[in-house]
């Protein structure tokens, strides 16, 4: 722990306050539309796959009027889709409501409905879509697609093939502002010579600017996509002039850990999600937190009883201290 050089993080909870708060939802054309936010309701409040703050910020956000809706199948989210599906019954007919990551989500939609209930093809709205979708990223915002289908009268169970040929609603635009003193705290990490690399999920326009917001270096952000296509060598000579990266996949944050302990650095990892168990077991610090899922608690080497990055600070010096 004292011996640490470089420490990576994820931003959830740990750079940010990790509560959501819900912005805006608007269709594909930046019109305020409620049925985008009652579709992502219904969605959120029938889910039975992990717990995760998206979810529990759309079911507080909204106590949208359920009556009548019958839950029949669902699809869990999974890392590779980035898409969480459920099939509920309504007055007799089967409805499939889809929400999920934008780009991922645009990939299964064939046409965008309006808030005017006017309908067009996916390809006459996309730019419209990616104008909203830079705006909300530039702000700091993830943003979430929502869509739905009608199914077959006699549907009771769905698969994959069935996201497919979907019907665009709009997004949701979702905030996490840094926590208060976060800025102070990575200064005084700097100050004992260790250096923070904000590795996430999303995407490099949000990445920057929450960057920005806490004082790391925004520039250059190295992606998922183009890690994909990196040597591990290239990687490693790479890894140590970037502090943020951006777009990673759950399998490349432990590809990102050993190219950094190759490159000579001990290396430690924070992380409190399923997908941060691989992370953890190749880091050389394993820090998890208390309220952490079993597997990233098991996985860790220390276990914070705060979710906050300060107490770090107080654990290398006494890891030297020891030493």
């Amino acid at each position: 722990f004292g011996s640490m050089n470089v420490l990576c993080s994820d931003k959830t909870g740990t750079i940010t306050e990790g509560k959501i708060d819900i912005g805006r939802a608007v269709d594909a054309r930046g019109t305020e539309t409620a049925k985008v936010i009652r579709y992502a309701y219904l969605n959120a409040a029938n889910e039975t796959g992990f717990v995760n703050p998206i979810d529990e910020a759309i079911r507080a956000h909204s106590q949208a009027d359920v009556t009548g809706w019958e839950k029949l199948d669902e699809l869990p989210y999974d890392f590779m889709r980035k898409r969480l599906s459920i099939l509920f019954e309504k007055d007799g007919r089967r409805i499939l409501i889809v929400k999920g990551a934008l780009r991922q989500m645009l990939e299964v939609c064939s046409e965008a409905e309006l808030s005017d209930g006017s309908r067009a093809k996916i390809d006459t709205v996309r730019e419209g879509i990616d104008q909203q979708w830079r705006k909300f990223s530039s702000q700091g915002c993830r943003v979430l697609g929502v869509a739905y289908r009608e199914c077959a009268a006699g549907a009771s169970a769905i698969t994959r093939q069935d996201e497919s040929d979907l019907t665009f609603l709009g997004l949701i635009s979702l905030s996490d502002p840094p926590k208060p003193g976060i800025k102070g705290t990575l200064q005084e990490l700097a100050g004992l010579g260790i250096r923070l690399k904000l590795i996430t999920g999303d995407n490099t326009l949000i990445a920057s600017h929450l960057a920005r917001q806490v004082g790391l270096t925004s520039e250059p952000i190295l992606s998922g996509r183009e890690i994909q296509k990196m040597s591990d060598a290239a990687l490693m000579q790479q890894a140590g002039d970037v502090d943020v990266f951006a777009e990673i996949e759950p399998n490349q944050k432990e590809r990102l850990i050993l190219a950094l302990k190759k490159a000579g650095n001990v290396v430690g990892y924070i992380g409190d999600g399923i997908n941060d168990a691989s992370a953890l077991h190749a880091a050389d610090v394993g820090l998890s937190v208390d309220g952490a899922v079993d597997v990233a608690r098991e996985a860790a080497d220390f276990v914070l009883l705060e979710h906050d990055l300060g107490v770090l600070a107080d654990g290398i010096r006494e890891g030297r201290r020891t030493f």
